[in-house]
């Protein structure tokens, strides 16, 4: 089964998506982007799915994929932003600056699923 890494702040959306993928993948949660980057070191995931605001945590989600792509190990794993931001121009921002696909929340399970089975 292909691993997946949720970094998600609110706990109601973390298991939202995770009862969403759980039967088709392994998915773990993280709450922030220094979680991530260390769970990322022990532990290989096939595909990431990052929030942009990360709450309290020092980094946001766009510097947290910056430096997931910065490690030998993770530089061709795709990050897909996941995030309540969903103005005009927001996915084409964030698929400049790094991301591999964009999803605004609430999430279509359909639309998410289909789009990380054509990235792993």
């Amino acid at each position: 089964m292909k691993k997946i890494l949720y970094v998600e702040d609110d706990k109601i959306n973390a298991f939202v998506l995770t009862k969403l993928l759980e039967n088709q993948f392994e998915i773990a949660v993280v709450p922030d982007g220094e979680k991530c980057l260390s769970q990322v070191q022990q532990e290989q995931y096939d595909l990431i799915l990052m929030d942009i605001n990360l709450g309290r945590g020092k980094m946001d989600g766009v510097q947290t994929m910056q430096k997931l792509k910065q490690m030998p190990t993770y530089q061709n794993t795709p990050v897909f932003a996941v995030t309540s931001y969903a103005n005009p121009g927001d996915q084409e921002k964030f698929l400049h600056q790094g991301f591999d696909a964009y999803f605004s929340k609430p999430v279509d399970k359909g639309q998410i699923v289909e789009v990380i089975v054509e990235h792993i």
